[in-house]
């Protein structure tokens, strides 16, 4: 048995997009999950005849099929499986709309620990056992107090798991996260942002920081004052780029084509859609939507930011600053704003895993401190016993 041991793992279950990064690892995918019915896709669909050993441990992203024991995810008193189609998988099946869940307690739901699961298990395809020491990943604002109790009592358990290879075949794992933390989402990329790669603090905040963090299908904004949460600052917006963006595109076309098609294409800066030879442009509309959403954004900023006199930055984050920073720049003059240029679409993982790293350490120090403490204590009552 192959055991992989990993000490800090950032995981943003987004609802537009799954991320999860282990140092430099990193793994992407659609924040898309449903039970498998075992159709078309069903294991003998498209027999692959392969039977070499190293096959075993190799997974293809785009066709995801993990099958999750009930007994771990539903509280069932019983060891059935029951089998998903994760990310991509349910895409390709759909040239139209596929709905994305915006339920504020997704994070009971079974498919979501599908995703998460079968993240970890592409991080980690040749193990066979994988601990996790420590999980840390975020729940969004406006959910955060009435779940995060909940999503780490559920997160901190031992899952079994079989998730299909190659080769068709379902390997059995095992996954066992010993300790998960759950902050606010938007603390992830404050902490991306005040630390190095190590976990440290290496910029000294003064003074007010504001964070927007630009979401496939949610937009969160939060605020700061010297590294203090301002406690009426959370902006909360229940769509996102998707819905505000894409599907304004979307509506405007006489085809029906899925906003993930339209999302590729912008992102490859193609201002269209070829169907059968036929072009279907929507550059006009797309700079209409980022430009309403971009006066939305900076509208709700000032009306809630601008009596907090102390706000001079505001850092813009998430996977929609490529298309909207320059709008939100403009409309937001009065805040200076900075964007993360680094994968803005990892910040928060990354300032998960920075965090997580910092807390294991200030965890390592605070046992060594009381191991020293001991020692002490006992050199002390050595000496008094001698003394008599």
């Amino acid at each position: 048995m192959r055991i992989e041991n990993v000490n800090v793992l950032g995981v943003d279950l987004g609802y537009d997009s799954i991320k999860m990064l282990n140092n430099d690892q990193e793994v992407i995918f659609p924040s898309l999950a449903e039970k498998d019915d075992q159709g078309v896709l069903s294991e003998t669909s498209f027999q692959v005849i392969r039977e070499e050993d190293e096959l075993i441990g190799k997974f293809d992203p785009k066709k995801i099929i993990i099958k999750i024991q009930d007994e771990l995810i539903k509280g069932l008193k019983n060891t059935d499986f029951t089998s998903y189609r994760v990310g991509n998988y349910v895409l390709n099946q759909h040239s139209s709309s596929v709905a994305y869940s915006l339920s504020d307690n997704k994070y009971e739901d079974p498919e979501e620990f599908a995703k998460l699961l079968s993240g970890i298990c592409l991080l980690f395809p040749k193990a066979d056992k994988i601990n996790i020491k420590h999980l840390i990943t975020g729940l969004p604002i406006k959910y955060y107090e009435n779940h995060k109790d909940l999503f780490k009592n559920k997160l901190e358990n031992e899952f079994k798991i079989k998730i299909k290879n190659i080769n068709n075949k379902f390997i059995p794992k095992e996954i066992e996260i010993r300790k998960a933390t759950v902050i606010p989402q938007g603390l992830a990329s404050y902490y991306d942002f005040i630390m190095n790669k190590k976990g440290l603090v290496t910029k000294k905040i003064e003074g007010g920081f504001g964070i927007v963090d630009l979401g496939g299908l949610t937009i969160d904004c939060v605020a700061f004052n010297d590294g203090e949460l301002i406690k009426d600052s959370p902006i909360s917006f229940s769509d996102g780029v998707k819905t505000r963006i894409f599907k304004k595109i979307q509506d405007s076309l006489d085809i029906d084509i899925s906003q993930d098609i339209i999302k590729n294409q912008i992102l490859e800066e193609k201002d269209y859609i070829k169907v059968r030879n036929e072009k279907y442009e929507f550059k006009r509309i797309k700079e209409q939507a980022i430009d309403k959403l971009a006066y939305d954004i900076a509208l709700q900023i000032k009306n809630r930011w601008e009596s907090y006199l102390m706000i001079d930055k505001i850092l813009i984050t998430g996977g929609a600053t490529v298309l909207l920073f320059e709008s939100l720049d403009t409309y937001l003059e009065g805040f200076p704003c900075e964007r993360v240029n680094k994968n803005p679409q990892l910040s928060n993982c990354r300032g998960y895993v920075k965090l997580g790293k910092a807390l294991e350490r200030k965890r390592h120090n605070q046992l060594k401190e009381k191991a020293k403490e001991r020692k002490l204590k006992a050199v002390k009552n050595t000496a008094t016993a001698q003394e008599r």
